[in-house]
């Protein structure tokens, strides 16, 4: 072991902070931090093996973005925390990224393009001791694919003109409604005061 090891060992809860920013070609493709699978174990002392082995990957997703922000856009994978860990090997985190080209407009703005994304996710326990390593690799792999199709967002603003025809509108429909109700409370106030006297005039003529 190193000095540097020695002198500073690791504390509970220690970790590794990765932060990057990447220009990415929008073909698919995987981000992968952990323990490859061609991982031999035998070319490193028994220690160092069983530490490697039983590398807890819990982590936490800070931020994940495909661009630059615009309003309504939803990071989903922002503060996502995971914390299960097997005292028996390791486990292996995916995550399956769609990211969808995005357009943004909106009315006196320049134009934003962005990519917002959807996620799948599941996780696995791996038991890496066993005698061979055919299992899967150890750790976070992040896969991601640009969908086929683009999505255009505009955002505008209706004008002033355009409210007081939506508000004459719906005072128009109020008024007609109102004279519809008031048409056949009259028709039917009519008929009543029809049928009472045609009932008044026959007891009269007998």
């Amino acid at each position: 072991e190193s000095e540097a090891y020695q002198g500073h060992p690791p504390k509970a809860r220690e970790g590794c902070r990765v932060e990057a920013k990447l220009h990415v070609r929008k073909i698919p493709a995987t981000l992968h931090i952990g323990v490859a699978r061609n991982f031999e174990p035998t070319r490193f002392s028994e220690d160092w093996s069983d530490r490697i082995l039983g590398v807890n990957f819990r982590h936490r997703v800070d931020s994940l973005s495909f661009g630059p922000d615009f309003p309504g856009l939803v990071r989903v994978l922002d503060g996502r925390e995971k914390s299960e860990h097997s005292t028996s090997g390791s486990e292996h985190y995916q995550y399956n990224v769609h990211v969808i080209p995005t357009r943004f407009a909106e009315d006196g703005y320049d134009e934003i393009t962005s990519h917002q994304y959807s996620v799948t996710e599941y996780m696995k326990e791996v038991f890496t001791r066993e005698t061979t390593w055919e299992v899967p690799p150890v750790g976070v792999a992040m896969t991601y694919d640009f969908t086929p199709f683009e999505v255009q967002v505009t955002k505008s603003r209706k004008s002033f003109w355009h409210f007081l025809t939506q508000c004459c509108a719906i005072l128009g429909g109020i008024f007609a409604f109102s004279g519809m109700l008031d048409n056949f409370a009259y028709q039917f106030n009519k008929s009543g005061l029809a049928s009472a006297g045609i009932e008044m005039y026959s007891r009269s003529a007998a």
